[in-house]
């Protein structure tokens, strides 16, 4: 029997195909008729779907094969402990799948049909069951049609995994929740959502409200209790995306006869009205630049879940909650600006990746790549390119200044495309963009490539053939691939036919290699003469061949500029002017994908910041192409990017129990503290921190502690579920140089840190150093040896057992007072001893959370999100010194904890813990209670 799919079930990955577009321009599609019923007792959708399935194959079939993509999520992921899961869930791990309860043909005749497993492609777990193969009763030919009835029933996941899930009675699905058929014109491995013809009929009980994403939605009748839905579409869609809640509202507007509808959760119409606005200017930009908009109904939606995220499908935008509900945490509108980028770039996939699709597994870039190009080019067309632009909306106020002085500086595409690029070089975790997951070296960066690379590649693409052609090459692929799937090379021969250009070269460097550029001015010489001015600009270039522009300044303020083509790694530009140059810039529109822009000038730029600078003075931040030095009244900074920094800042030294007589007293002695660190790559960084306490400058006395310390750390791959090779840092290696004790003879050693962390698999830690004292410098021979270790017990669900334990002790009979250990993790215990050996041990008990997800506000400035319980015992024992209490013998105490988990800005997390012990055992203990900040496991 002849199989139409052949191999597909090891080539087809996530199983899905593109309809393919006749010559004629005529759309031949697959037509869905589908029919389904919302369970909410057992989370599942159940109906059936008429298929009326179109053979584009080119050949006779006798077998249609479907994917079921519920499947991917019927087994937990194997390869990751189980306590790294718990957050993605509400109780556990709980499953999504499809199951086909019958097959029949048009006529209700039953088919024979089978299940068979999807390939590890895109991911390794959860494959069975991937595939449904439906056995035609006659030979398809080409061209022809045929209809097949599948009766299914698909569960949603109780779960917090922002889509394919139910949420506080929210269930969110927008791809593949019916059975989707993958046409045999897939030859090669890929995840491509194929466009069909969709009609949707969803029934669902009375207090549910449904929103769909379709261009029509009409809510028919209620009968028993229950409510019919019709979805339906004018053209053809990638998926009909599904929200059924019952806590939904909605506000709606429309723009250029589209119906746009804002829904929201309780406390999110504020947010809804704002996405409106910003919506009706975002789609007017982008049918403006690149064709018009293809729906007549787009649904903006709050998605239960929380986080800082975008989702898109046909006709409908999805934003996490944590964005609506921190709209105006800490400042009224703080999150204005990054909540209008993120709506340009869900609604630019109406264009890029749903509007015109893709294969979302090897060819990604073509929709978030895309994207990025048109949301940032948007976002700064409206707020300016090179200044900060996500913050300077703010207002006045107390909270507002202190958001700009420590966050004013941001620019969305330095500092949110650019900046994770340069990172992702640094740790060379670059390589080519396009490639089947499977084939990935750097899972690690892969989010990095696609989006922020993705859209620098483009950018750089723009300054290759100019704006105007990139932005015909866009339109007319809107116009053309609308509806189908567009392939990159198909993209590079319209890119090439619309310029003129041979982009070959480009896109075997960019997009299916991984190169990478860093253009320098090595400096310029000036010659005057009777005419004016000569100045001959000495450039260079690393890396790939690519045009870039010069620009020369004069000494009036004027520009001059200059194209080098880069042909060779060295050159000369030559610039003739009136006034004299002063300053040279390489690529001053930052069009490029430079690796170091910092060598674009010359001069160097070294931007100094101090609290002199006029008031209205643009912050300084952290540029991508100057040093930056920070002067303050308490000390001095400096650094560059995230490469490297250091400080140095000094502050009177005031004791606990002090008192003064006089002001002068104040500035006796001093609290000095230096720091130096910087990333090498992903294997090698260093660090060097010293503090001097109580430093008198008069007679030099004080206590140092200072350290100079070399990290590595080596790389393991484990299995994590996903296509692709993962780094996981597994092993750390430091190596230490420093000295403690009292000015001027402080104690000098070296220590050896051994570490192995297996946190992903099973959630375990060690860590061993060796220290030894450097002999010569006046103090006795010593050397400690120290073990800790941690480990997490799953005991079920969002319940753990935390067990950590260290074990520490001098080699020699000698110990300076500095290196001895103490018990000072224990809370009832105001003096512990002090010692040679010493062995502790904690048992933690880490309850389910007592609140999850709270969303409680606090002043306006933040949220609560989550309360956690523990209860703890532990203890040691510390001998072989006598320097603080004689009293040598075991320490134990109890005691519990609740953790606060608070929301900071920009998806930070603020930890803090209260807690209360009770001494159990052992001497000069006293119940006491403790604050302890980012106490989280």
């Amino acid at each position: 029997m002849k199989r139409m799919w052949g191999t597909l079930a090891l080539v087809v990955l996530a199983g899905l195909a593109s309809g393919v577009v006749r010559a004629d321009g005529a759309a031949d599609l697959t037509r869905y008729d589908v029919r389904v019923t919302l369970d909410p007792t057992t989370q599942t959708l159940v109906g059936s779907e008429r298929v009326e399935y179109y053979n584009d194959t080119g050949e006779a079939l006798d077998e249609v094969v479907f994917c079921l993509l519920g499947n991917w999520g019927a087994e937990p992921n194997p390869y990751l402990h189980p306590a790294l899961l718990d957050s993605q869930y509400v109780a556990g791990f709980d499953p999504t799948w499809t199951r086909i309860r019958r097959v029949t043909d048009g006529d209700g005749r039953p088919l024979d049909h089978r299940l068979e497993p999807l390939p590890p492609a895109i991911q390794t777990y959860s494959l069975d069951d991937g595939i449904l193969v439906v056995e035609l009763p006659a030979t398809l030919a080409p061209g022809e049609r045929t209809a097949l009835d599948i009766e299914f029933e698909t569960k949603f996941a109780r779960a917090l995994t922002l889509d394919t899930c139910v949420y506080r009675d929210t269930y969110v699905w927008r791809f593949g929740w019916n059975p989707i058929a993958v046409p045999g014109s897939v030859t090669v491995g890929g995840f491509v959502l194929p466009a069909a013809d969709y009609r949707v009929e969803l029934t669902a009980p009375a207090e549910y409200r449904v929103i769909g994403g379709a261009d029509r939605q009409v809510e028919r009748e209620t009968v028993a209790g229950l409510t019919t839905y019709e979805l339906t579409n004018d053209r053809p869609a990638r998926s009909v995306p599904l929200v059924i809640g019952t806590d939904i509202e909605s506000v709606s507007s429309t723009w250029n006869g589209v119906e746009i509808e804002a829904a929201y959760l309780p406390g999110g119409e504020s947010f809804a009205r704002l996405a409106l606005s910003y919506v009706g200017e975002i789609l007017a930009a982008h049918s403006e630049r690149f064709g018009p908009f293809g729906y007549r109904r787009l649904v903006l939606i709050e998605n239960p879940a929380p986080g800082f995220y975008g989702l898109a499908a046909d006709g409908m935008i999805l934003v996490g909650s944590s964005l609506v509900q921190l709209k105006d945490m800490p400042a009224l509108g703080v999150y204005d600006r990054l909540v209008e980028y993120l709506l340009a770039h869900e609604a630019a996939h109406l264009w890029w990746g749903i509007g015109i699709g893709t294969d979302f597994d090897a060819e990604n870039w073509i929709s978030e790549g895309f994207a990025e190009y048109l949301s940032i080019g948007y976002f700064e067309a409206k707020y300016g390119a090179f200044e900060p632009n996500l913050l300077s909306h703010l207002g006045e106020g107390l909270i507002e200044d202190l958001v700009r002085s420590e966050y004013g500086y941001l620019n969305l595409r330095q500092h949110f495309s650019e900046a994770p690029y340069v990172d992702l070089l640094r740790l060379d975790f670059d390589e080519a963009i396009v490639q089947p997951s499977a084939d990935v070296e750097y899972l690690n960066g892969q989010t990095v490539r696609i989006y922020n690379k993705g859209y620098l590649v483009l950018r750089a693409l723009e300054s290759v053939i100019g704006r105007e052609s990139l932005q015909a090459v866009l339109v007319e692929a809107n116009a053309a691939w609308r509806g189908r799937t567009l392939t990159v090379e198909a993209f590079r021969k319209l890119a090439e036919d619309v310029s003129g250009d041979d982009l070959a070269g480009f896109f075997d460097d960019w997009l299916y290699g991984d190169a990478r550029v860093d253009f320098a001015v090595d400096g310029f010489d000036t010659v005057e003469s009777e005419s004016g001015y000569t100045t001959t600009i000495r450039l260079r270039r690393e890396g790939a061949v690519l045009p870039v522009e010069i620009r020369a300044t004069l000494a009036d303020g004027s520009t001059v500029d200059r194209l080098w083509h880069a042909a060779s790694t060295e050159g000369k530009v030559t610039v003739e002017s009136e006034a004299p140059v002063v300053r040279v810039h390489v690529d001053p529109d930052e069009m490029l994908p430079d690796a170091n822009r910092f060598n674009n000038h010359a001069p160097r730029r070294i931007l100094v910041d101090h609290p002199f600078r006029l008031e209205d003075a643009p912050a300084i931040g952290r540029p991508l192409d100057a040093y930056v030095i920070d002067v303050s009244p308490v000390g001095i900074s400096g650094g560059f990017r995230n490469d490297h920094l250091w400080s140095l800042t000094a502050v009177p030294h005031v004791e606990e129990d002090s008192t003064f007589t006089e002001f002068a007293d104040v500035f006796e002695s001093w609290d000095v503290v230096g720091l130096v660190a910087a990333d090498i790559d992903r294997r090698l960084s260093f660090s060097a921190v010293a503090t001097v306490t109580a430093l008198d400058v008069s007679d030099g006395s004080g206590d140092l502690d200072a350290q100079f310390t070399v990290h590595t750390r080596g790389f393991t791959h484990p299995e994590t579920g996903s296509a692709g090779t993962y780094w996981y840092p597994t092993h750390r290696l430091d190596l230490t140089v420093g000295a403690r004790g009292p000015l001027p003879r402080p104690i000098p050693y070296v220590a050896l840190t051994l570490g192995r962390s297996e946190v992903l698999t099973c959630y375990l830690e060690n860590f061993l150093t060796l220290r030894a004292g450097i002999p010569g410098f006046g103090a006795p021979p010593f050397a400690t040896l120290e073990w800790t270790g941690s480990k997490r017990f799953r005991i079920a669900p969002l319940f753990y057992l935390d067990v950590s334990a260290s074990a520490a002790g001098s080699l020699l009979s000698e110990l300076p007072t500095e290196f001895m250990f103490s018990l000072d993790r224990l809370h009832a215990y105001a003096l512990p001893p002090y010692g040679r050996h010493q062995l502790y041990g904690r048992f933690e008990a880490v309850f389910p959370p007592l609140v999850r997800d709270a969303g409680y506000a606090i002043l306006n400035l933040t949220r609560l999100e989550d309360v956690t319980a523990s209860l703890f015992v532990q203890g040691g024992r510390t001998w072989g010194g006598c320097e603080r209490v004689c009293e040598t013998g075991i320490r134990i105490e109890a005691g519990g904890m609740l953790t606060f988990h608070l929301d900071g800005f920009l998806g930070t997390s603020i930890v803090f813990s209260v807690g209360y012990a009770e001494p159990l055992y052992g001497l000069d203990g006293e119940a006491s209670p403790f604050v302890e900040l980012g106490s989280s496991f």
